[in-house]
């Protein structure tokens, strides 16, 4: 029943659905640092979830597990101080850090 990576269809996402959701998240996270406004995380999420991989899920568990995704990976409680967030506890504490630069962030990832 559970297809590629646990869709119940196999879709095909690609590399360039990936960069574009990034490069959307980056200017999203951008902007609302240089003007100091609250993210707009339903509307991320939305343009994520609909626009940019939505279109390709036709199963409706498939979108409701896309959205259940998105729900738990993004909004301000990445950010929550004083819980501290942990993308996965499996092996290894993935976590996300409040400071640093970006070589920081991607030595982190790697």
């Amino acid at each position: 029943k559970f297809g590629r990576i646990g869709w119940n269809v196999p879709y095909d996402f690609n590399e360039s659905d990936f960069k574009v959701s990034a490069k959307l998240l980056n200017l999203y996270l951008q902007k609302s640092f240089d003007q100091k406004e609250i993210l707009p995380w339903e509307t991320l999420r939305y343009l994520i979830g609909e626009a940019m991989y939505g279109g390709r899920v036709t199963d409706n568990y498939d979108r409701r597990i896309l959205n259940t995704y998105l729900e738990e990976y993004m909004g301000d409680f990445l950010f929550d101080e004083n819980v501290k967030f942990y993308f996965s506890r499996s092996g290894y504490d993935y976590d996300c850090q409040l400071e640093g630069n970006v070589a920081l962030y991607q030595r982190s990832i790697v």
